[in-house]
């Protein structure tokens, strides 16, 4: 039996496997249109996730803060310090809670630090030391 040079050098055909199977039935799925997903509702006006800027306002007030103890306070041990009685006139005495509530975020997030556990009062809290700590920028 007379083998030609096209039978001798003919490659052998390849064997059905289940892989061919698998490749067809993932690439219909891939191509398959999908479903238009449902948006979310939309959020109430009030709602926190409704303000991107609102940390944003807070590092500008604590930037604002850091300036007026920069500015207007005295050199102390490692970092500028003022009283709070002497922050009050400065900041506005109209807005001393307003003061006080800046203050505290800012001594929770490390920028600031005073001797107080507990909001400081316009009255009562007047010799307390504010000392910056951190650079807010």
């Amino acid at each position: 039996m007379a083998f030609s040079n096209k039978e001798i050098y003919k490659k052998p055909e390849r064997p059905k496997t289940n892989l061919d199977e698998c490749l067809l039935e993932f690439q219909q799925k891939v191509h398959q249109k999908k479903p238009t997903p449902i948006p979310p509702p939309p959020l109430p006006k009030d709602s926190v996730h409704n303000q991107p800027d609102l940390e944003y306002k807070i590092l500008q007030e604590f930037q604002h803060i850091h300036r007026l103890i920069k500015e207007n306070g005295r050199q102390g041990d490692f970092s500028m310090e003022i009283t709070f009685g002497e922050l009050i006139p400065i900041f506005g005495a109209a807005e001393v809670d307003r003061l006080a509530e800046i203050l505290a975020n800012a001594r929770r997030n490390g920028y600031v630090n005073y001797k107080l556990n507990d909001f400081l009062q316009q009255d009562r809290d007047e010799d307390v030391v504010i000392k910056s700590i951190k650079t807010p920028f």
